[in-house]
């Protein structure tokens, strides 16, 4: 329940952060010249219509916000049926996607020239949020190859406590702000790998539980994985509102999948263990 008030507040801090820049005159204006990061690290100058991008950013995140906790009660209630252990961890990835609002903060501080301390912080929030989804769903596909969790609870503690500790030492140039709301990374090459890395993991994990366990239920599960990973990217870089609105489509899609591959049996085979649900 707390991580649902957490989520709908995330979202509503979107929503004050697109009013804020749609109504001060003047804060969108410093927001016009940021240079994009692609998903491939090149740098390309704002595109025309740029003042627009910063209030579709934070109004996506907004909207993936909702989204993540429309499919968290979906989740929750399809747990009490069907307490497969990997509900848990795709619900801690969709709301590890609520942490997107938090550009909006950091898109604030910088248009109003404020310090700079709190956006970074801000930034590595976001960055906190992408290592603990994408650890989160490796901890699903993982499951699903057999490799069963006596208890959910520590394991989800450890995916917060790597993830604060990879966020804690990420370098950040304090001289550069992207058109994505956050600070430039200042060892981009081996963030990208790491994020790359876990991402294939993820998505081979799911597959080699489909191919080992050979049942329809995995090879959908499979599909979803690889579907919320592309959201996940999708919403993390992109400014256009395209490629934006495709991310919270995939979103959904892949949260869909995800309900639909566990309704036609427990992700691991069988029923949960009472001891194996999340705290």
């Amino acid at each position: 329940m707390s991580a649902s008030i957490l989520l709908a507040l995330l979202a509503a801090a979107a929503a004050a952060g697109v009013v804020a820049l749609l109504a001060v005159h003047g804060l969108r204006d410093a927001l016009t010249t940021l240079p994009d990061n692609c998903w491939w690290l090149q740098y390309r100058e704002p595109a025309p219509r740029a003042f627009l991008f910063p209030p579709w950013r934070i109004g996506a995140a907004g909207v993936g916000a909702v989204v993540s906790l429309a499919a968290v009660f979906r989740l929750r209630a399809l747990y009490r049926r069907e307490p497969s252990p990997v509900l848990p961890f795709i619900m801690v990835f969709l709301f590890s996607l609520g942490f997107e609002c938090l550009r909006a903060g950091s898109a604030v501080l910088y248009a109003v020239d404020g310090p700079v301390s709190p956006s970074v912080l801000l930034t590595r929030a976001i960055y906190w949020g992408r290592f603990v989804g994408m650890l989160a769903l490796l901890a699903a596909s993982v499951y699903c190859t057999d490799m069963k969790y006596r208890k959910l609870s520590p394991v989800t503690g450890v995916i917060f406590l790597v993830s604060l500790a990879m966020t804690a030492y990420i370098p950040l140039d304090r001289s550069v702000f992207l058109a994505q709301l956050t600070w430039k990374l200042g060892d981009e090459q081996s963030v990208w790998f790491v994020n790359l890395f876990i991402g294939a993991l993820t998505i081979l994990a799911a597959l080699a539980a489909a191919v080992t366990r050979r049942s329809p239920r995995f090879i959908l599960l499979a599909a979803a994985v690889a579907v919320l990973v592309g959201a996940r990217e999708l919403q993390f870089f992109a400014v256009q509102p395209l490629p934006l609105a495709a991310g919270i489509a995939a979103q959904a899609a892949g949260a869909v999948l995800a309900m639909r591959a566990i309704a036609r049996g427990e992700g691991g085979g069988r029923r949960a263990d009472p001891r194996q649900r999340a705290g």
